[in-house]
């Protein structure tokens, strides 16, 4: 039997109550030994109620040991949970070894190019690499594993490692137990110059349909004095975010994805103005694109927009480009970026 309290000290009562109740039996032993010492029985007396004492105290000891010296309460660590996008498109939360080296199998087996990647939820904290967010694995010769973190101040960096499918393998097993090992990855910007990086990138998150594997994800929705973010997000709180602003509860919305945004606003007889940032990394040339919509149109847009990483009809899409550099330089706001 025990009792615990909040400090976590616990009574052990059976060792408690034995050893007691040992003890007291040895000592009444002994001093009826001592009594009769001269006796032969009374040393054979003495011997087994010192032993009999000795075993009691030691439970006596037992029982109350937990008081004197409390048990530490085991450190938590958050358990990770693992999304998978196999090498089919399907996800699934039930991630095993014995499923990611089945994947590696597929992609080793494919004439086509293939990959799978592995969303960490929450994001797993890896020192001073920084917060690992997703792992992508592409089959080309060998396995290129890479892993997409998130910095400081919402910055990304990606590392990789190029092996052969047995180690990639044994690497995954240690990401699912928690203590993936990152000594030999190099950043992929050591790989290539510094203005080739993001379409370095970008090469690396596309597979054959053009589909886009996205380590950057958040939506923004905005009040009158607030704002709301989730990084993790479905596609049905992107259509209530729509049906918000139609409906006049949000300001605006605006939706990061990769290396693109786009800001939904309140457009002009109750349709949705929608402006397509396509560059958001701050390097390079971007460019700003804008359509109006209905709600059911800026629905499917967006839809087909989270299932495929791109607006598969780009005609009657306007470059606004000049217009919003424009109002930068006259201290406008910055379209895709949240302040």
């Amino acid at each position: 039997m025990r009792k615990n309290n909040r400090t976590r000290k616990r009574l052990r009562l059976i060792p408690l109550i034995l050893g007691g109740y040992g003890a007291f039996l040895g000592f009444g032993l002994a001093a009826l030994g001592l009594a009769e010492i001269k006796e032969g029985i009374g040393i054979v007396r003495l011997l087994i109620g010192l032993g009999m004492a000795g075993f009691g105290l030691l439970g006596i000891w037992d029982g109350v040991r937990d008081l004197v010296i409390p048990l530490k309460k085991p450190e938590q660590t958050p358990a990770s949970q693992f999304i998978l996008t196999d090498t089919s498109g399907n996800r699934s939360s039930l991630v095993t070894p014995e499923l990611l080296q089945e994947q590696i199998g597929v992609l080793t087996e494919s004439e086509a190019p293939r990959h799978f990647d592995i969303q960490i939820l929450p994001p797993l904290s890896v020192g001073e690499y920084g917060l690992l967010k997703q792992i992508l694995c592409i089959y080309d010769n060998n396995i290129i594993l890479a892993a997409f973190f998130e910095m400081a101040q919402d910055e990304g960096r990606i590392y990789q490692k190029i092996t052969e499918p047995d180690n990639a393998v044994e690497w995954l097993k240690q990401l699912l137990a928690g203590s993936p090992d990152f000594f030999e990855w190099e950043s992929i910007e050591t790989k290539v110059r510094q203005e080739d990086a993001e379409a370095f990138r970008r090469q690396l998150m596309t597979d054959q349909r053009g589909q886009m594997t996205y380590w950057h994800q958040l939506l923004v929705i905005f009040g009158e004095s607030w704002h709301d973010e989730h990084r993790f997000f479905s596609a049905r709180d992107v259509e209530l975010a729509i049906e918000g602003i139609h409906e006049g509860k949000y300001t605006k919305a605006v939706l990061e994805w990769g290396t693109e945004a786009i800001d939904l606003f309140p457009g002009v007889q109750n349709d949705l103005m929608v402006i397509l940032c396509t560059n958001n990394t701050g390097k390079g040339e971007t460019r700003f694109l804008a359509k109006e919509g209905t709600v059911t149109q800026v629905k499917f847009w967006l839809v087909n927009y989270l299932d495929h990483g791109f607006f598969e009809e780009m005609s009657g899409w306007a470059d606004i480009t000049a217009q919003i550099e424009k109002a930068e330089r006259k201290g406008g706001k910055n379209h895709g970026k949240v302040f």
